[in-house]
């Protein structure tokens, strides 16, 4: 019988007698190394005991930090309730039109952040369209500016996220501990709160945390809808204005603290109880418990409002872009479309398009490698190489745009678009990584040991075993990347250049500066260009790729 060697002799030993691998590990460390751990290392070094002792002695970057912590946490909490009544009310309910809930659930994932900000002004600024209806016919001038607007741009913006998480594990619970507390006599709320609540409990954390992060990071919106509500993001984006590089770096090492205490929470409540349903025990024929009549109406209102307000968001926007000024001059045109997407002289909406398809490729490319490297590979600091691939995802976007900036401020990557894909890959390959990881170990080992007995090097099983087999799981997390790089703007907000500006960018200038039907012409751009991109990959991969099968 041969035993497999272990130890690092023996891993080492196997790497060098691999070139291929060799070079696939030492690729991953120098790209990790020097986009990652030396920015990371750059900022938190950068400031001197000025800037720390300015910002502690300063009231109002204190205010701003109270400020993003309360804001982050309150927008954090409703969007995850929101989501999660949400995907309950699909999965666990009987009411009419889920394909339909399922399907605006999904429109918000279409726009940037940014635009739902721009769409609250339309609508409920001080000359929007609600705001005037109200003034006119109460005689009430709506003040949402500040923590309540904030709060509701944030909810409408970030609950997609929480509900796309929360509907895998939703969909995941098997029925027959539901059954088997029914049968035992368990009853609606008493059922829920026991057994479905505590199943979904990881999926409610982990949307909490991947919500939480968006919100600390997020820029557009509190430098929109903030008003004298300040953020710390939007000082931070002040401060590199001003060129005060190394105060912005200490506000930015301030904001990855609650980031990070949230993720470790997280890992701390999910590392305390087991939540499988999987147990192999037959479940066929079971059909789920599902919710009373009268929660159904409660249900079926409370989606209906949600899915309201997201078409009036939607409405409004595509109404600024194809009139010449909507509510003061109503006619019809085309104009700000011709100006804003189809002039070679405003490239904002191409250059996103360009720059999200490059960035989203070597994401996913780079993702797949360090998945391959990591799961398949042992090999000294392989521990260190799989933290270093997850850590930008508990950084927020703003901190790891100003990482870019300050460390690559004096080299010719300094206001190139190689910076700006450099970002937008470092924000998406983490949720690519994790999810070809855990794909990576449910596909025998034993068919990679074959072609490799056969001859084939870790480049040609890479290539031709590995990928075919991760096909599908490569095409969603390149769709997904595709989707996050079009609408980014916190990451990239302090990298963009005249010749780079992208078009989440330029709908918060156009928004910021009054000229609405501009920002509005320019977010329906980018959403045609996501849109058509997304159709053109469904009929490349078809059914490899479920981007509107709701």
């Amino acid at each position: 019988m041969i035993t497999e060697k272990k130890g690092m002799g023996a891993s080492v030993g196997r790497l060098l007698k691999d070139p291929s691998s060799l070079v696939l590990v030492l690729t991953c460390f120098a790209v990790l190394c020097l986009f990652v751990i030396y920015p990371l290392i750059f900022v938190i070094t950068l400031p001197g005991p000025t800037d720390w002792a300015t910002f502690f002695s300063k009231s109002r970057y204190g205010t701003a930090l109270m400020n993003t912590i309360v804001s982050s946490s309150l927008s954090a909490l409703t969007a995850t309730v929101v989501g999660f009544i949400y995907a309950y009310s699909i999965h666990y309910s009987n009411i009419r039109g889920k394909k339909f809930f399922r399907f605006i659930a999904f429109l918000p994932l279409l726009a940037p952040s940014v635009m739902t900000g721009l769409a609250f002004l339309l609508l409920f600024g001080r000359g929007g369209m609600v705001s005037q209806w109200m003034k006119g016919m109460f005689g009430v001038e709506l003040d949402l500016y500040g923590l309540p607007g904030l709060w509701i741009v944030q909810t409408i913006s970030y609950f997609p996220l929480a509900y796309m998480t929360i509907t895998g594990v939703l969909r995941a619970i098997s029925p027959n501990l539901e059954v088997a507390a029914q049968n035992l006599g368990a009853r609606e709320f008493h059922l829920f709160r026991t057994i479905t609540l505590k199943l979904a409990l990881p999926g409610i954390i982990n949307a909490f945390l991947l919500v939480a992060i968006n919100c600390f990071a997020d820029f557009g919106n509190p430098k929109l809808i903030g008003g004298n509500y300040s953020l710390l993001a939007v000082e931070i984006y002040g401060e590199i204005i001003n060129n005060e590089a190394g105060l912005a770096s200490v506000m930015g090492i301030i904001l990855v603290v609650p980031a990070l205490i949230v993720f470790v929470i997280q890992n701390k409540l999910l590392s305390k109880g087991s939540y499988s349903t999987v147990t192999g025990k037959p479940v066929s024929g079971l059909n789920r418990v599902t919710t009373s009549r009268k929660l159904d109406i409660v249900l079926f209102t409370f989606n209906s409002i949600i899915t309201l307000f997201i078409l009036a968001m939607f409405t409004i926007t595509i109404l600024f872009a194809f009139t010449r000024n909507f509510g003061r001059d109503n006619t019809f045109t085309f104009d700000h479309i011709m100006k804003m997407v189809f002039n070679p002289s405003s490239p904002a909406v191409m250059n996103s398009l360009v720059l999200s398809l490059v960035s989203s490729l070597l994401a996913v490319t780079l993702a797949l490698i360090l998945a391959y490297v990591v799961v398949r590979k042992p090999f000294p600091g392989n521990r260190i190489l799989d933290f270093t691939g997850v850590l930008p995802i508990a950084l927020p976007g703003t901190f790891v745009g100003l990482a870019l900036i300050v460390a690559f401020s004096n080299t010719p990557l300094q206001g190139s678009a190689m910076l700006i894909v450099i970002a937008m890959l470092l924000k998406q390959m983490p949720v690519g990584y994790r999810g070809l990881s855990a794909s990576f170990k449910q596909i025998d080992k034993s068919i990679e040991e074959a072609a490799t007995n056969l001859g084939a090097d870790s480049r040609k099983t890479l290539t031709s075993i590995v990928f075919p087999m991760l096909q599908k799981t490569i095409v969603a997390n390149f769709v997904y990347s595709f989707m996050k790089n079009m609408n980014t703007l916190s990451t990239i907000v302090f990298l963009i250049t005249p010749k780079w500006v992208v078009a989440a960018v330029s709908i918060f200038n156009y928004a910021e500066t009054g000229t609405y039907y501009w920002a509005a012409a320019v977010a329906v751009g980018l959403m045609f260009a996501t849109l058509t991109t997304l159709g053109i990959m469904k009929l490349i991969f078809r059914d490899k790729v479920k981007i509107f099968d709701f």
